[in-house]
């Protein structure tokens, strides 16, 4: 008996190659190194959070979604500059309580939508 779902199927649909930019099972691919910016997100200034994905776990599909995140607020001042302290004391202050609810929304969000082409 012969196999038709494979016949005169393409060695692409077969073994697709994952592009950037393209959208598998309704997640966007995107870049490792993507930024993902959410204004007025700081739970402490209502500053602009950007986001970047500095670690990932793979998906019962296998493809890429993230883990973990290095995170940056638009209203930090120059490590040297003689505001830092005080800023990071202000931005420090109960971080399980304010800031880890949204990180952990911000991951959900991200990984709802998008998964990562990591080399």
């Amino acid at each position: 008996m012969k196999d038709n779902l494979n016949t005169n199927v393409p060695d692409e649909a077969q073994n697709p190659a994952f592009l950037v930019g393209a959208v598998i099972g309704g997640f966007s691919i995107v870049p490792e190194d993507k930024e993902f910016k959410f204004k007025g997100l700081c739970p402490y200034c209502q500053g602009d959070l950007t986001y970047r994905c500095n670690g990932w776990e793979q998906d019962e599909n296998g493809l890429w979604m993230a883990d973990s995140f290095d995170m940056e607020c638009s209203t930090e001042p120059d490590m040297e500059s003689e505001d830092w302290e005080d800023w990071m004391d202000n931005h420090s202050d109960m971080p399980y309580v304010n800031q880890l609810p949204v990180d952990e929304r911000v991951k959900f969000s991200i990984n709802k939508h998008y998964r990562f082409d990591v080399h």
